[in-house]
């Protein structure tokens, strides 16, 4: 919702400032999500705001519970007809994670996601960020389930590609007067958008960043992820480097394990030694996560083959996980949403 123009609505209506805030309360922190369900407003301002104004930027199109009931999908309607998605997942015990979208569609075109062979249809404005929380948490609230603890921007999009209005989307989660989620909870996902990297460290600090990698040389990325032929590498490492030392945070990198491709002993040794020419191995925990069909040539390594990739890495001194794969059968694992 667009605050500031209720803002200017309600004070040329003459109603009285203190309605703004109760308004503000029940969509933020009650969650409400229509105007019915914020009953301390007089009947006939209800019935005022229910035809000028609508409490949620995106509308609810569908809704798709993974079998094992740890992932929930949203497909959500845009005003200009556009659709996106938006992911729960249930990483831990009574605690939701919301994979948040920033973009309808993605510029960046890595040939192994759903989203990138969209292309980009355009960016999301700060609400249409925001009210994916606003709409999953009443979803969460209106079936007595747990809330959600923390909020990762790595949905549709390259957030970086769309900063400020993924700027200001992080900081009305955060707002005390607002959702309040602190920014150790917030986690943002770029493939290598170096200027972004930059501005986050200054602006962000304190919040999660991941790096999706998914290989460590130069000319085999540039296939996988093609921002990588205008932020190669080498200046990766150093906006790394630089960010690392101004934060003192750990970066999270992401590695999609493709059959063939990037999971031989050899891109071990590449994978370590660059991530060595950036910081010492405790400043990362690497993620490294199946590959998700998304109907392209590629192919996700036998287990077997993946753990002997992460025990490699473990040997030379890094930390390494091994991504659980949530809502694969409602096409909500990642790099599978498409805005269907």
């Amino acid at each position: 919702m667009d605050f500031k123009k209720l803002a200017g609505v309600l004070r040329e209506s003459g109603v009285p400032s203190f309605r703004l805030k109760q308004v503000r309360d029940a969509v933020y922190k009650n969650f409400a999500a229509s105007w019915d369900e914020i009953p301390v407003l007089p009947a006939q301002l209800r019935e005022k705001l229910k035809r000028d104004f609508h409490i949620h930027a995106v509308e609810p199109l569908e809704t798709l519970v993974s079998k094992k009931r740890d992932a929930i999908k949203f497909c959500f309607g845009l005003k200009d007809g556009l659709k996106i998605e938006t992911v729960l997942l249930n990483l831990l015990p009574e605690k939701w994670s919301l994979c948040v979208s920033t973009q309808a569609g993605c510029p960046v075109r890595c040939p192994f996601c759903a989203t990138g062979r969209k292309g980009l249809k355009r960016n999301l404005s700060p609400d249409e960020i925001t009210d994916q929380f606003l709409a999953a948490a009443h979803y969460l609230k209106s079936r007595g389930s747990h809330k959600i603890g923390s909020v990762i921007f790595m949905g549709m999009g390259e957030p970086f590609l769309n900063y400020d209005s993924v700027s200001e989307a992080i900081r009305a989660i955060s707002d005390p007067e607002r959702i309040g989620l602190g920014h150790r909870h917030i986690s943002v996902s770029t493939v290598g958008h170096v200027p972004g990297i930059r501005r986050f460290a200054k602006d962000f600090p304190q919040c999660n960043l991941a790096i999706s990698l998914h290989a460590a040389d130069d000319e085999l990325r540039n296939d996988l992820v093609p921002l990588n032929r205008n932020y190669p590498l080498s200046q990766l490492a150093k906006a790394l480097k630089d960010y690392i030392f101004m934060t003192k945070r750990r970066v999270f990198v992401e590695y999609v394990m493709l059959e063939g491709v990037n999971n031989s002993r050899s891109q071990t040794g590449k994978l370590n030694a660059w991530l060595r020419t950036v910081a010492a191995p405790k400043y990362f925990v690497v993620n490294l996560i199946p590959y998700n069909r998304t109907g392209g040539p590629y192919a996700a390594p036998a287990r077997e083959r993946i753990k002997i990739f992460a025990e490699l890495l473990e040997k030379a001194g890094l930390e390494v996980t091994i991504r659980k794969s949530l809502g694969a059968d409602i096409s909500g694992a990642c790099g599978q949403l498409a805005g269907r």
